[in-house]
């Protein structure tokens, strides 16, 4: 008969054998894959566990085009020769499966590398609202039209009453017509969430004669930034790494249309700690057009350059280098920092994330340049989206500062960049007028904002 003592050390037993599985190299090995990854042909791929805890075996799932592995219950090795598809299947002491992980094997997807400074240029489908004001009356009073009608910053003005909204110089007209002939106004926005909502206000007569109702609009978002690759035979390009996002919300603009235009960097603000700096440049938003924004997601903005564009330190196209290509250690990132010159500088991979759910925040970089630290404090602002490249591969892009520590900062995978771009296999007719037939991953604007 067993004993409530022996129930109780039996429970302690399988307690910490289950806490020690779960520490051990092989188990969090398991769990450091994502569930699907892409390598290029002829790229060397071994899964060693190091350990029977956890044994490592082809799936048996029916996979067409099916790739070879070779090795044993701890250490598999994949050939990559041919392109094609497989699978591997992690199971506790040879038995219980625990995760499994599907690979494609593809042709390496040639890019030519960026670092060129861009103005972004965005026109949201409405009128984004960046603030509330007060409106001061003709005696004197302070009054909020707007906050009092429950409109926010972040939200968006589609329409005031049945006529859409293109301009802010169209919505004040539309305001000081309705405040004159004494009517309310009624406002269609879109919230944060998504949903629509009606808001109902009467304008206030300012005391320089017009009618308010206490907003402040945009629209048309325009920064600087950098552009990070592109498709020299589709032209398709992209840039920044992080999405263009409304306020201080984490939803996209809600764009109507949008392009990049070259820019000049006339200067930078240094970061310091607690104080992220910025590249300051200039750009006129009619001239000097190179290529249309199709999307921003959170892999950032993605389209059509209009012409080639120029780089000297990469004249040719590189290989894009796939997630499991980067690597702790030395690398190099392009950036422009003064005029138009893309120059180089050396950084360092210092951590990578496999399993991050921010496609922003793929792995940790720092800053090891003597020049660029003096001369902009590590990452600033403005340098979102300068390309890293790495033994010889366009591996990610920079894409945040670390405030407390702005030699250091946060990139993102050139492989999720280019789904969210449609540069990797397949075929689809990009929504442009004379585009040609891209290259496109099936559902990659999916695989990128959704994940």
């Amino acid at each position: 008969m067993i004993t409530q003592r022996t129930r109780m050390m039996l429970g302690v037993f399988l307690s910490l054998l289950v806490v020690a599985v779960c520490m051990s190299g092989s188990f969090r090995l398991a769990f450091s894959f994502p569930s699907e990854m892409t390598l290029l042909k002829g790229q060397d791929f071994v899964i060693d566990t190091g350990s029977p805890v956890v044994s490592v075996s082809p799936s048996d799932a029916p996979i067409s085009n099916l790739l070879p592995w070779s090795g044993t219950s701890t250490r598999l090795s994949l050939d990559t020769k041919e392109t094609g598809h497989t699978a591997v299947e992690f199971r506790l002491f040879g038995l219980i499966p625990i995760r499994r992980v599907s690979l494609s094997v593809q042709e390496p997807v040639m890019v030519v590398p960026g670092g060129h400074s861009i103005g972004v240029v965005l026109r949201s489908s409405g009128l984004l609202i960046t603030g509330l004001a007060p409106v001061e009356t003709v005696d004197g009073r302070h009054v909020w039209p707007a906050r009092n009608a429950d409109l926010e910053a972040g939200d968006v003005i589609i329409s005031v009453g049945d006529q859409k909204i293109g301009t802010k110089e169209e919505f004040a007209l539309i305001i000081d017509r309705a405040g004159r002939e004494g009517r309310w106004v009624d406002i269609l926005v879109e919230k944060a969430d998504g949903s629509a909502v009606r808001r109902t206000l009467m304008p206030v007569r300012h005391r320089n004669g017009g009618f308010q109702i206490g907003l402040l609009v945009k629209d048309a978002l325009a920064g600087v930034g950098t552009l990070t690759f592109y498709d020299a035979d589709t032209g398709l390009y992209t840039a920044l790494g992080h999405m263009i996002s409304e306020g201080d919300s984490r939803r996209p603009v809600s764009m109507n249309e949008g392009h990049i235009v070259r820019a000049t960097v006339t200067g930078v603000n240094p970061s310091r700690k607690g104080l992220p700096g910025e590249v300051l440049g200039t750009f006129l938003e009619g001239h000097d057009v190179i290529g249309t924004i199709l999307q921003n997601g959170e892999c950032g903005i993605s389209g059509v350059l209009s012409e080639p564009l120029d780089n000297g330190h990469y004249p040719e196209p590189i290989p894009l280098g796939l997630q499991g290509r980067l690597r702790r250690g030395p690398a190099e990132v392009l950036t422009t920092i003064e005029g138009t010159s893309i120059e180089r500088f050396s950084v360092e991979i210092e951590q990578i994330f496999t399993g991050s759910q921010s496609l922003s925040k793929g792995f940790v970089v720092r800053v090891t340049d003597p020049r660029l630290l003096s001369l902009t404090g590590g990452i600033v602002q403005g340098m979102s989206g300068s390309p890293i490249i790495q033994d010889g591969y366009l591996v990610g892009a920079i894409t945040h500062v670390l405030v407390n520590d702005p030699a250091r900062g946060y990139g993102t995978f050139a492989e999720w960049m280019a789904r969210n771009a449609y540069m990797l296999s397949g075929t689809v007719e990009l929504p442009e007028a004379g585009a040609a037939l891209a290259k496109l991953a099936p559902g990659p604007a999916e695989a990128c904002d959704n994940r």
